[in-house]
């Protein structure tokens, strides 16, 4: 049994991820105030459901384009705005952190979910004036978007599929998105996929 994997038998999953989140953000010399480091926290908690990350869509899992969030926000009143450009530079940061590599070389890289997601948390922080505490917590997001995919990128990395649960939900996300990245991971985990066994010799 790995270290990380004795961490989750043992902690909460949020003490396991603050752990992460902290130590990454040392190893990487990022400052970070004690609410955005509560919020990525979160976010890692969060994402862990594959409904957080995509849309259901006639009985499916929808991978929703970053594009129609955007375009959701642009044409909706101000509480459909405020849902949809957090979910926009949520869903954005957690992509390009946990599966950056796996986006590196696709037409839909890996900075253009970090200019989506700067822009969307840019202008949370500029509707949510009235709010001085999510204002400044959304500038620093928007600020520091860059350092902050590369501390998920680095708390992934120390992340096993450590339950029955955690495979189903990357077997999930595999299936809605065909992910090289997840598949790397499920098949590092032991589990064949469906493509493989038709290539199986007999």
């Amino acid at each position: 049994m790995s270290e990380s994997q004795g961490l989750l038998n043992t902690i909460p999953l949020v003490d396991f991820f603050r752990e992460r989140v902290q130590k990454a953000l040392a190893n990487l010399q990022i400052s970070a105030s004690e609410i955005l480091e509560f919020y990525i926290v979160n976010l890692l908690q969060d994402f862990r459901k594959t409904e957080k990350l995509f849309e259901q869509k006639d009985s499916k899992m929808w991978d929703k384009p970053l594009a129609l969030w955007l375009a959701q926000a642009m044409e909706g009143d101000l509480h459909t705005r405020i849902r949809c450009l957090k979910q926009l530079g949520d869903v954005s940061l957690y992509t390009a952190g946990v599966f950056g590599e796996s986006i590196r070389k696709k037409i839909i890289d890996r900075d253009y979910y970090i200019r989506m997601g700067c822009t969307a948390y840019q202008s949370l922080s500029q509707m949510l004036t009235y709010q001085k505490t999510f204002a400044e917590l959304y500038a620093e997001l928007s600020l520091n978007f860059p350092n902050l995919v590369n501390v998920l990128s680095e708390v992934a990395s120390t992340t096993p599929l450590n339950t029955n649960q955690d495979i189903l939900r990357l077997y999930e996300r595999w299936l809605a998105t065909g992910d090289e990245r997840m598949e790397n991971m499920l098949k590092e985990a032991g589990i064949m996929l469906a493509k493989d066994l038709a290539h199986k010799p007999q």
